[in-house]
């Protein structure tokens, strides 16, 4: 009985040594399976799938780059200022007015009275209007460009125009 005693103690004592072994190696397994840097530098897939995926955000880049570029800049200017959404509202203006006219024209008529004298105001008006809005667009776009103008050159530029207007 002593003897099988010490058998079980010694194959237990192996079960426990080899299972020890087992749950180390999982353990680095699964340390390595989990491991950022080790799956970047051994599983091709995603190595790969990162490069294409900055491939494509750097083309995405470059592309919007390049088209910005290509604009003049007249156009950058124009799209800055918003001047084609503020040129349709003066559009908008012009033709509510012009159908606002319109319906005057036919309320005279109407009435049989000659009312010049109030539709030559109502031009006068709308047209006056419309010069005001013309003036101040022209010269908020010529103080922009003269900013983006101004901007553009060098800081020793700058500075040579500073001393030139102290003289």
């Amino acid at each position: 009985m002593g003897q099988t005693s010490t058998e079980a103690k010694r194959e237990v004592e192996q079960t426990r040594a080899h299972l020890g072994e087992t749950l180390e190696a999982l353990q680095l397994r699964a340390r390595r399976n989990l491991d950022i840097k080790t799956q970047l530098q051994t599983n091709r897939a995603l190595q790969v799938g990162i490069g294409a995926l900055v491939l494509a955000v750097t083309g995405f880049a470059v592309f919007g780059y390049r088209a910005r570029q290509r604009r003049s800049p007249a156009e950058r200017l124009v799209r800055r200022l918003k001047l084609n959404e503020l040129r349709e509202r003066l559009n908008d203006f012009r033709d509510d007015a012009s159908a606002w006219a319109s319906a005057q024209r036919r309320i005279v008529k109407a009435d049989g009275k000659t009312k010049v004298e109030v539709q030559s105001r109502e031009g006068i008006a709308r047209r006056l209007l419309i010069s005001a809005a013309e003036a101040a667009l022209t010269a908020l776009a010529a103080g922009y460009a003269r900013r983006l103008i101004g901007g553009a050159s060098t800081p020793h530029e700058r500075g040579h125009a500073a001393v030139s207007k102290k003289r």
